[in-house]
């Protein structure tokens, strides 16, 4: 299955451009120091350094492949720790290839998050101590001083500190942006933005396993009304109160969300047109139950639509509006209908003429 740029989330999306870039700019400084050792005759180090640069290609080249994020995040991390503890022990050019380290921690924090990024930290650390215990007992030579390492580790320690302070707040900041992209100010629910694409998401995953699922698409009764006999404040508490009401009656799986003005939707996933009539009468009956100070009862109408196999969104959006349409024109707080089926377009159906497939039910 081919995988497209939508697939990624915007996260998925910085982190590839990070290893696309950190490569090439990682890999042309290591092939060009290492071709300052070749010149100086440091032949081991030239095919060592050389050889970590291919990693990081191979690496970039099968992220290009596969598409596979963390595969690309832990190869990346593990070159770069190979590379460090390698410098660590030749010393790098000029014995100036201990400055590497302090770009460990802002990969860590980046690709892997603050949690698993402390794990790395702590993986690098224990390497160091490693080597220093090798040094101390001439097993493995290091190129730094005692002092020298630990002023290095000092100074680690206090950037990588840093940077898991700056990357907790940036994720809660973009966790907030998130959030807020996504939802309805006054209610809370998903936006107009978002359930267009879980609805396209829906869609696919339906096709995919042949499954049938529900659009419930409803409007407050006679809206306009309350938001000029009450004015606009006491219009939003009752928007408030309706997706509260959403918000208890439907599952953990569906996706509630408001359109705009006084209509709102919700996806049911797994749902035929016969358990979208079941929830879609919930919801109507509870709202009934609604008692608004100044305003009284509450009613909405409500249509629904069951996606079939061939809809888009829009179409299926703008089969339950008809269906909406209907509830509205035929007095209002009901609940209509939508469905095609065998190319017959059955609208207003009585459930009892609805054969329920076998393998399509609610959850």
């Amino acid at each position: 299955m081919k995988i497209g740029r939508n697939d990624f989330s915007s996260l998925d999306i910085d982190k590839i451009k990070l290893i696309y870039l950190f490569t090439t700019i990682g890999s042309v400084v290591l092939i060009s120091v290492a071709f300052l050792h070749f010149i100086k005759g440091d032949i081991n180090m030239f095919a060592f350094e050389i050889l970590v640069a291919t990693g990081g290609i191979l690496n970039a080249i099968l992220l290009k492949i596969t598409k596979n994020v963390k595969i690309a995040e832990n190869f990346i991390l593990l070159g770069m720790l190979i590379l460090i503890c390698g410098i660590l022990v030749h010393g790098g050019y000029q014995r100036t290839g201990i400055y590497w380290i302090y770009t460990y921690p802002l990969l860590t924090f980046f690709l892997k998050g603050n949690r698993i990024g402390i794990l790395w930290n702590v993986i690098f650390l224990f390497l160091v101590l490693v080597l220093m215990f090798l040094d101390y007992k001439n097993a493995v030579p290091i190129a730094f001083s005692a002092d020298e390492i630990r002023q290095a580790i000092l100074a680690y320690v206090i950037v990588m500190v840093l940077a898991y302070i700056f990357e907790e707040a940036l994720l809660k900041s973009y966790s907030e942006v998130s959030r807020l992209a996504v939802t309805d100010q006054l209610t809370g629910l998903y936006n107009r933005y978002y359930i267009f694409n879980k609805l396209n998401d829906e869609i696919k995953r339906a096709k995919r396993f042949q499954r049938s699922f529900c659009v419930i698409l409803m409007d407050i009764d006679n809206f306009k009304n309350i938001n000029d006999k009450f004015g606009h404040d006491v219009g939003d508490f009752v928007l408030f109160e309706v997706a509260e009401v959403l918000r208890e009656i439907t599952r953990s799986i569906d996706t509630v969300g408001r359109l705009g003005g006084e209509e709102f939707i919700v996806i049911c996933p797994n749902t035929d047109i016969v358990g979208g009539k079941i929830t879609a009468e919930k919801i109507r009956s509870s709202i009934e139950k609604l008692h608004i100070p100044h305003v009284g009862k509450i009613t909405v109408s409500v249509g629904v639509a069951e996606f079939t196999g061939d809809e888009t969104a829009h179409e299926l959006i703008k089969s339950a509006d008809l269906a909406l349409y209907k509830a509205k024109r035929s007095g209002k707080n009901k609940v209509e209908l939508f469905s095609k089926r065998g190319n017959i377009i059955r609208f207003g159906i009585d459930l009892l003429q609805i054969k329920k497939p076998a393998s399509v039910g609610r959850q």
